[in-house]
């Protein structure tokens, strides 16, 4: 089911910016592109695995486990044109380059959720034109740890104690000390 309404969405998408003659690709914060310029003309992506192998009896290695490591995407925007127009491009990368927000990837193909940008730099070169300016974003996946939601005991006695700094030493009382004298066997009269 979860494939179908996938297919949909993407169908969707693809009819609405054929439609508008926008094009799905991007850097995207609440499904609104959040970088001004004319073309993306490259978009790279990476997912790898880690198979963790550590040594076991007479040199030998084992396998262990196989864990997902966070992807990251590259993407080149351009801008040419006038320099208001290639300003309005870095403006734009400059303002989201810092923050903490995250970030959708959006190609036609798929969209690669929760990523923060980690890296950009642009260059010019002369044998592309001086007025078109490149600038490459690096992003990477941000996972987001769920945490426990705890519901409140049914008896308040019953709730864990909770230590929240410093404790300062106090003398033992009567009953303590007595506890501790017939656990311990000590005689009762002290030390």
């Amino acid at each position: 089911m979860a494939g179908i309404l996938e297919l949909l969405t993407q169908d969707a998408v693809g009819l609405l910016s054929s439609a508008f003659g926008l094009q799905p690709w991007g850097i995207y914060f609440g499904g609104v592109p959040v970088i001004i310029a004319d073309n993306i003309v490259e978009v790279q992506y990476r997912q790898q695995w880690s198979i963790s192998d550590f040594p076991v009896e007479q040199g030998a290695f084992q396998s262990y486990d196989k864990v997902q490591i966070p992807y990251d995407a590259r993407l080149r925007f351009t801008a040419g044109g006038s320099a208001a127009n290639r300003a309005a491009m870095l403006a734009s990368i400059a303002a989201v380059a810092g923050d903490t927000n995250l970030y959708d990837v959006v190609t036609p193909e798929a969209v690669y959720l929760s990523c923060n940008i980690t890296h950009y730099d642009y260059s010019r070169r002369s044998n592309e034109g001086m007025g078109l300016l490149s600038v490459d974003i690096w992003l990477i996946e941000v996972r987001q740890a769920v945490s426990a939601a705890m519901s409140n005991t049914q008896d308040p006695s019953g709730a864990s104690q909770i230590n929240g700094g410093t404790v300062q030493t106090a003398p033992a009382c009567s009953a303590q000390l007595a506890q501790f004298q017939t656990s311990s066997g000590l005689p009762a009269g002290g030390f």
